[in-house]
């Protein structure tokens, strides 16, 4: 018995075949970003929208072969092809889901995959119960087994690659790689078709309750629809759950600034520079690092009034942050103090920003007069922690005597010399 293809339910196939790859890709992209409970509905959600849709392309491919005969299906032989279909997407979806899934578990999955395509391709062929029975040739039997199973396999390859690339660009490699596997899929149909042997004069039976029309461009359709609210409804679920994780990074973020920074000027705070001083010294311990702490204090501020006190301090902090080299660390201490981190103090380079720094403005556009005063520290001589460090540094003098002459009298020992002359005179 010789029958003809309808080109526009073999293009309909494809076009349930792709649907049903991308859902594929889409929701086993996802699983491993999802906590548990959610997880195990995403992975029923994924298993019923793959497997229905491969399910529903095998049978408008079929519908595609036009017989001299009307074409019919026993109704529970066709309800177990479905059944297998979706517990063959839900095992490999279920594999791929997982937070490590090696060579071994992907060939295993693609072997149970391909295995629950090829049954549900042969027992939704059987689901005819033609009579006299059909036969299949033994190679393209075997082809259609092996398309399955590799195509099985590439998708679950392809689909753990994909877990890690968000964005426009993971979007396009789905689209790409669910064309693939919409081809794999409709040439591992195809390839069964071609398989089967209609014996002469064969006719479904008579008790067969599914009739042919039904299951095709119709089922099609309905399949289609489904597979894209099933997806609009995961992507928006991806789309808040996104929006919330941004929130919430957003939310860490200004807590942490609030914690680590002063609200009025934007510089680091006490907090902060504990942190940094800690660091330093830590990194001392290695490279044999020198760095200079620089106490700047308002040694009147207590005669400031206070609703001048906030905006004379904010004005000085704009002039200290533009006074300083880029590199120095700059925090707000207090109310009335900045201090500041210099590396390598004693450098020539830095004359520039200590002349910056004794040039400070002493008064500001709201007409206070500051008395500013300065005081150093250097690591190691001065101190080797930070609380000896800052207790030094706080033993402040005029402005004019910060700069090298006085740092170069604090440092006194041959190694940070040592460590000196190997940096670049610049």
């Amino acid at each position: 018995m010789t029958g003809y293809y309808d080109y526009t339910l073999v293009a309909a196939s494809f076009v349930v075949a792709v649907l049903a790859s991308y859902s594929a890709l889409y929701f086993g992209a996802q699983l491993v970003t999802l906590e548990q409970a959610k997880a195990r509905l995403w992975l029923v959600l994924g298993a019923l929208t793959m497997g229905t849709g491969v399910w529903v392309m095998h049978f408008v491919g079929m519908q595609a072969y036009v017989m001299p005969m009307e074409m019919s299906y026993d109704l529970t032989i066709t309800l177990i092809s479905w059944v297998a279909a979706v517990g063959a997407s839900g095992l490999a979806l279920h594999i791929i889901g997982k937070d490590r899934a090696g060579a071994l578990q992907i060939v295993i999955g693609s072997l149970f995959m391909g295995g629950g395509i090829t049954s549900m391709h042969y027992v939704g062929m059987a689901a005819m119960e033609m009579e006299p029975g059909m036969r299949y040739d033994p190679v393209l039997f075997s082809a259609s087994v092996v398309i399955a199973v590799g195509a099985s396999g590439v998708a679950m390859f392809i689909c753990r690659r994909l877990q890690s690339i968000q964005g426009l660009k993971g979007t396009a490699l789905q689209l790409g790689a669910a064309l693939a596997m919409g081809v794999a899929i409709c040439g591992m149909h195809y390839t069964g078709m071609a398989a089967m042997i209609y014996p002469e004069n064969a006719m479904p039976a008579a008790d067969n309750l599914l009739s042919g029309d039904w299951l095709g461009a119709p089922l099609a359709l309905v399949s289609g629809v489904l597979i894209l609210i099933a997806l609009y409804a995961s992507a928006n679920d991806v789309k808040q759950r996104r929006n919330a994780e941004i929130q919430a990074l957003e939310e860490s973020q200004r807590v942490e600034r609030k914690a680590l920074y002063d609200s009025t000027t934007g510089l680091p705070n006490r907090a902060s520079l504990a942190n940094h001083l800690v660091r330093e010294l830590a990194r001392s311990e290695t490279d044999r690092h020198v760095f200079a702490v620089l106490y700047l204090e308002v040694a009147n501020h207590r005669d400031i009034p206070d609703n001048q006190a906030e905006e004379a301090i904010a004005a000085l902090a704009k002039a200290v942050t533009t006074a300083v080299d880029d590199g120095t660390y700059l925090s707000r201490y207090s109310t009335s103090a900045f201090v500041l981190i210099v590396t390598n103090p004693a450098h020539h380079k830095y004359e520039d920003m200590y002349q910056r720094l004794r040039d400070l403005p002493r008064e500001t556009d709201g007409g206070v007069t500051l008395e500013l005063r300065a005081g150093q520290s250097v690591f190691p001589n001065s101190g080797r922690n930070s609380r000896m460090l800052m207790k030094k540094a706080m033993e402040t003098s005029e402005l004019r005597k910060l700069g090298l002459a006085s740092l170069k009298e604090e440092v006194k020992s041959a190694d940070y010399f040592e460590a000196r002359s190997a940096l670049p005179e610049t």
